[in-house]
């Protein structure tokens, strides 16, 4: 199974994944797929906000920045974020088939457990980007379709509140 989240920065889309995900666990494990590369001060920040919110709900935290693990199956996968494994996909591996790469990735793991995504909603600012952001960007768009195509269930925060698109949340 998967479920996809998305929504703009700040919207509630990862504590909304994240309720999912303890939602759909039972008694299975609880992953969190951290992608993130940490840069700087505000790196931290982000991070130390979404352990706080994580604190005490029985998330194994897995870092994987640059290809996401295999071999676990029969859990709850949370994969934070998309965009982030994007970028470290494209601009820190050179790789030439990113989309390709990382939809594998996820195909293999929802095979096995119930995938939670979360992604990120950038594509209304309506600025001109350099060369490869505006690919970073397209790329992000396949992928959000891709899988929002495969997803049971695909939903989006706006300003905290969920609008689902397809499936439930129940």
């Amino acid at each position: 199974m998967i479920a996809l989240f998305t929504g703009g920065s700040g919207s509630g889309k990862s504590e909304m994944a994240e309720a999912f995900a303890c939602s759909r666990a039972g008694d299975r494990k609880l992953y969190y797929f951290a992608t993130m590369r940490v840069w700087g001060e505000e790196g931290m920040s982000r991070v130390e906000k979404h352990r706080r919110q994580r604190e005490g709900k029985g998330f194994e935290t897995i870092e994987c920045p640059d290809r996401l693990p295999r071999g676990i199956a029969g859990g709850v996968i949370l994969l934070e974020c998309l965009s982030n494994r994007l970028a470290n996909a494209m601009f820190g591996e050179n790789e030439p088939d990113p989309v390709g790469v990382i939809l594998a990735e996820i195909d293999a793991l929802a095979r096995e457990n119930d995938l939670v995504v979360v992604t990120n909603e950038i594509f209304s600012d309506g600025a001109q980007y350099d060369a490869e952001t505006a690919k970073y960007i397209e790329n992000l768009g396949i992928l959000n379709q891709k899988l929002a195509q495969r997803a049971q269930i695909f939903a989006e925060s706006v300003y905290s509140l969920p609008v689902v698109h397809k499936g439930a949340l129940e």
